[in-house]
């Protein structure tokens, strides 16, 4: 089993939780970047503010045109969440899946979790709430969803992690408040670019997890905070994960452990699977030979947090990562 991303998450859903819808639109129909102008029910075009007295607004999404409420109040959230809590929006169901990110906890207060056992279940939870917008990851269930409420599909991978995070705030009326927390964060990673780039000097940073079937290393495409290491600070990994997996658009690769010293940097992020024994990798000779394991530069990360790629993990991941780097600031290159 692969790490679980958001194009994996949404397969789980469609195929373990509820059954199988074929649709019939590309996923990139009807896409939009943000900022996108909302068209009122009347044909008028206004903003989000203008819109605010409107019943409905029509929306471009990735399954065409579709009318939202201008704010709604009672939201589904199958996948997305840390997106809605940043603009101190709460969705009344959202994913186990994203529930259980620690960065999230304390937020959550009330919402409730999927109940992914069926079809029916999910179904049912979901009609029982009487939503007035449902924003899902799971194309096939997009039909099944749009007979209880208002649905927008945002497809996977479509989307910058910003673009993300607008998209969504402005579904809610939270276009402002979603500017300002980037605006804040992208700052905050300006502001200690220098000093972390500095510490680093020429030196490279991976990032590797372990999983029972093997070792996956991942850039700057696969969450893990590689969008900050490599894209916002420039920090470089070995090149066998610089130039396909940071360069390029290869999400991550398994390797063995023989294959460590090529995909080991000289500060290494570590992750290990929630409830995967990492003895094969830590009692091996050939990791505790890897200069950044005997150097002690190296950052253990819960994974079940560091999966997540939403505005408030992020946060947290750049925290974690000043945090590491800094620690490491007598040793600079």
């Amino acid at each position: 089993m692969p790490p679980i991303s958001r194009r994996t998450f949404a397969a789980f859903l469609a195929t373990a939780a509820l059954t199988p819808v074929l649709g019939g639109c590309s996923s990139s129909s009807g896409s939009s970047a943000e900022g996108e102008a909302a068209t009122t029910t009347d044909g008028s075009t206004s903003g989000t503010d203008a819109a605010a007295g409107a019943a409905t607004r029509t929306v471009d999404t990735d399954k065409g045109s579709v009318e939202i409420p201008v704010n709604p109040q009672t939201i589904v959230s199958d996948y997305y969440l840390g997106e809605f809590l940043a603009v101190d929006v709460k969705p009344v169901i959202a994913s186990p899946y994203a529930l259980n990110n620690p960065f999230l906890a304390g937020l959550c207060d009330g919402i409730e979790a999927l109940n992914t056992t069926s079809a029916e279940t999910s179904l049912e939870m979901i009609a029982e709430k009487q939503p007035d917008l449902i924003v899902t990851i799971t194309e096939a269930d997009y039909d099944k969803y749009a007979k209880i409420a208002p649905t927008v599909y945002i497809a996977d991978g479509t989307r910058s992690d910003e673009d993300l995070f607008r998209y969504i705030a402005d579904l809610v009326g939270k276009k402002d408040a979603a500017e300002a927390y980037i605006a804040e964060f992208n700052d905050r990673v300006a502001t200690v670019k220098d000093e972390i780039v500095n510490i680093v000097g020429d030196r490279t940073v991976s990032i590797l997890e372990v999983w029972p079937q093997g070792i996956y290393t991942m850039g700057s495409h696969f969450a893990r905070g590689g969008s900050i290491l490599y894209d916002m600070w420039g920090l470089k990994a070995p090149e066998a994960i610089q130039g396909p997996m940071v360069e390029g658009d290869e999400a991550y690769k398994v390797i063995s452990v023989e294959a460590l010293p090529d995909y080991a940097g000289d500060f290494i992020c570590y992750g290990v699977l929630d409830g995967a024994d990492s003895a094969y990798v830590d009692d091996s000779q050939l990791w505790k030979n890897l200069p950044a394991v005997q150097a002690g530069r190296l950052m253990p990360y819960e994974q079940v947090a560091f999966m997540h790629r939403d505005p408030i993990t992020l946060t947290n991941q750049l925290e974690a990562f000043t945090d590491f780097f800094r620690a490491h600031a007598d040793a600079a290159a």
